[in-house]
């Protein structure tokens, strides 16, 4: 159905089956390529694919992160209004931002923020007591060839990601969201404290197989 629901619907899936990792960056292709998902830009192509297979119109779009456009998110028109979609997100942003109002989403004790003003929508993240400025939607839209270009060379640009040379690996996990950053796996709830787990690099493997049902072999490659 070409309908918010919908849109809803497919991002919680999305967020379920096919986690936020940095693995191909880690180890290489044939590595990363083991599961689904990936960073944004894998993320959010691959969403917008099976948002075009349902009928809707979607497109890729960018944000800028610490002042630099290296995010990519989609455009969905829905009854005559744009929503931005954040699949390729790190954590779980699980609602559309509309591009003509503000609001407020909270899920799993993580709380989600927009502000508009000047052709620019802001996206504020809270977990915990702390909130930042995760990222700034330019509300004016590109040509998509151009950011597809952008996306084929982002890992010989010698573009600074935040998460560059790190472990991330994240996605909701029956009725928890879970995040692995680098030594720390963290384990969000419902009304909930956030639960710390220490984990060494050696543990990695073995982490993504007891907590996100993913059975990697964790091994360099040449190419990594």
């Amino acid at each position: 159905m070409r309908t918010l629901d919908g849109v809803l619907d497919l991002m919680e899936q999305k967020f379920r089956e096919e986690p936020f990792h940095t693995l191909q960056m880690l180890y290489g292709e044939s590595i990363g390529r083991q599961v689904p998902g990936g960073t944004c830009s894998d993320k959010t192509l691959s969403f917008i694919s099976d948002a075009r297979e349902r009928g809707f119109d979607a497109k890729l779009h960018t944000a800028f992160i610490d002042g630099k456009e290296i995010h990519r998110l989609a455009r969905l028109k829905i009854n005559g209004r744009v929503f931005f979609v954040d699949a390729g997100n790190g954590w779980p942003s699980l609602h559309p931002y509309p591009a003509d109002e503000p609001i407020t989403h909270s899920c799993f004790g993580i709380t989600f923020r927009t502000e508009i003003g000047d052709g620019i929508l802001s996206v504020y993240l809270r977990t915990e007591e702390e909130e930042k400025l995760q990222m700034e939607i330019i509300l004016a839209s590109r040509p998509e060839e151009e950011i597809i270009a952008e996306i084929e060379g982002r890992f010989s640009s010698n573009i600074e990601y935040p998460f560059n040379n790190s472990m991330r690996f994240s996605a909701i996990v029956d009725d928890e969201f879970r995040f692995l950053r680098d030594n720390t796996l963290f384990i969000y709830r419902e009304k909930s404290d956030v639960k710390r787990i220490h984990v060494d690099e050696d543990q990695w493997q073995n982490t993504l197989l007891e907590y996100f049902r993913w059975d990697v072999k964790l091994t360099l490659t040449e190419s990594s």
